[in-house]
């Protein structure tokens, strides 16, 4: 009896333990988990939290600039609301919607079909466009391609388990019943890449969207899209089931006639502007080919190691200052890819502005005294933010915001909410006549924007561009 009681209490011991384990856990869990947030809290912390993937079509980085239907509309919505767009990239589609509902995001700006389990998961917006689902084969000389369902009998698909097109080819064999083998593909491969690889004979047949389709066209001729899969289906955005005052906001401006013709525009910018889409995806500088940014990468890598940059940060503030023209001349006489004065170039010993390599070069060398200027700023992050404000407007100016956000009460060596705001307010008389602002005017609007700029196209780049 002895063994047994002492077995019992060793038992409800582990089970205890096991238990308060998995409390932990739960409550670990939760803590990462963040609350979906409505109309009115987005506009109280005056950014919207976008879910995206990174595609051909939807989002991806062409020649520095963040491009894609899906990221322009988005887009455009956030300025109508007046408001930032924090992109939140999913990498596999798969999970966006599970992304969604964990609170990572507001919204998914991506066009999804509306299903019924869909429905369950998340609301949808009013249909923002509509398309039917294709088969995609290979033209084969000699070989008739598939143009009935029923021929599709005994056929291996690729598809991801995650898509609508799954659903779809199941719905299509207990329907039709046809032994039809579906095989599925990671949720990180785009649909796009999907394609490629029946282009590429990796697979023999894959579902896409029609408009999808009609992209790719021209970058694979040797594709057949003729095989319709399905009737014409709603495509929306998703939002999170308690956030009723943010789907009304997209629907009220879904309905605006003047979104509709933007919407136009963007179907025929990335839909059906075949060659422009296959110029973008099979040019070096788009982020799904090669991973690289500019012709001026090797450059950028070199010099951005001697300051201890991250390459892509030191990419987006050449995309600010020239958007990579080596020829770029200011009306205020700043040349070449880093936009420098001649008199700032001078400081280091340096004069052709418009050799790349020279230009780069003398900018780090500028960005390392400033570094050296702002060494009393403990905080790398908040550091950043102080040297790219200088770098713009001069450290004079960002020292008499400092100065002006301590008379004031605010913290001298925070930027957000403090430095930054006085930096701004050095437009008004009352702040730049005020006795601790030895610079004078300074319009501090644009080397705020242009702080925010680099840090907000350079988070978008780390999402897209491999390190």
């Amino acid at each position: 009896m002895k063994t047994a009681k002492a077995s019992f209490h060793l038992n409800r011991t582990i089970f205890a333990g096991i238990a308060s384990a998995a409390v932990l856990l739960i409550l670990a869990f939760c803590h990462f988990l963040k609350p979906p947030q409505d109309l009115d809290a987005v506009k109280k912390s005056g950014k919207l939290r976008v879910i995206m993937t990174c595609d051909p079509v939807n989002y991806f980085i062409y020649k520095g600039a963040p491009m894609g239907y899906s990221y322009e509309l988005a887009r455009k919505f956030c300025d109508d609301l007046g408001v930032e767009m924090e992109v939140v990239m999913v990498r596999d589609l798969d999970r966006l919607l599970l992304s969604l509902r964990s609170g990572n995001g507001d919204i998914v700006a991506h066009n999804l079909t509306i299903t019924g389990p869909r429905k369950l998961e998340v609301n949808f917006t009013e249909p923002i466009s509509f398309t039917s689902q294709v088969l995609v084969q290979r033209k084969e000389a000699g070989k008739e391609p598939i143009r009935k369902i029923r021929e599709l009998h005994g056929k291996t698909i690729h598809v991801r388990s995650g898509s609508a097109y799954y659903t779809r080819l199941q719905n299509l064999q207990r329907s039709e019943g046809i032994d039809l083998d579906i095989l599925t593909v990671p949720g990180s491969k785009s649909t796009s890449e999907i394609i490629t690889d029946v282009a590429n004979r990796k697979i023999a047949y894959t579902v896409t969207d029609r408009n999808i389709a009609d992209a790719h066209r021209s970058l694979y001729p040797d594709l057949d899209f003729e095989t319709g899969l399905s009737r014409n289906l709603p495509l929306a955005w998703a939002v999170p089931k308690q956030s009723a005052g943010l789907l009304r906001a997209l629907n009220r401006w879904l309905a605006r006639e003047s979104t509709q013709t933007y919407v136009k525009v963007l179907q025929d910018k990335y839909y059906r502007q075949q060659y422009t889409f296959k110029k973008r995806a099979m040019h070096a500088f788009y982020s799904g080919k090669a991973g690289e940014i500019s012709d001026y990468d090797p450059l950028v890598k070199k010099y951005a190691q001697s300051i201890k940059w991250d390459w892509r940060l030191l990419a987006s503030l050449l995309y600010e200052e020239s958007h990579f023209d080596p020829q770029a001349v200011s009306w205020a006489g700043a040349m070449g890819l880093m936009q420098l004065m001649p008199a700032t170039a001078r400081m280091f010993g340096m004069s052709d502005l418009f050799d790349p390599e020279t230009n780069i070069r003398a900018g780090t060398l500028y960005l390392a005294w400033l570094h050296r200027e702002w060494d009393d700023i403990a905080d790398p992050e908040n550091r950043i933010r102080f040297i790219l404000a200088s770098y713009n407007a001069g450290p004079g100016h960002v020292r008499d915001a400092q100065k002006l956000a301590r008379k004031y009460g605010r913290d001298p060596d925070v930027w957000e909410g403090s430095v930054e705001r006085y930096l701004e307010l050095k437009s008004d008389p009352f702040y730049y006549r005020d006795e601790v602002a030895e610079y004078g005017f300074c319009n501090g609007i644009m080397p705020v924007n242009y702080a925010r700029n680099i840090l907000s196209r350079y988070a978008q780049y780390k999402q897209v561009i491999p390190q």
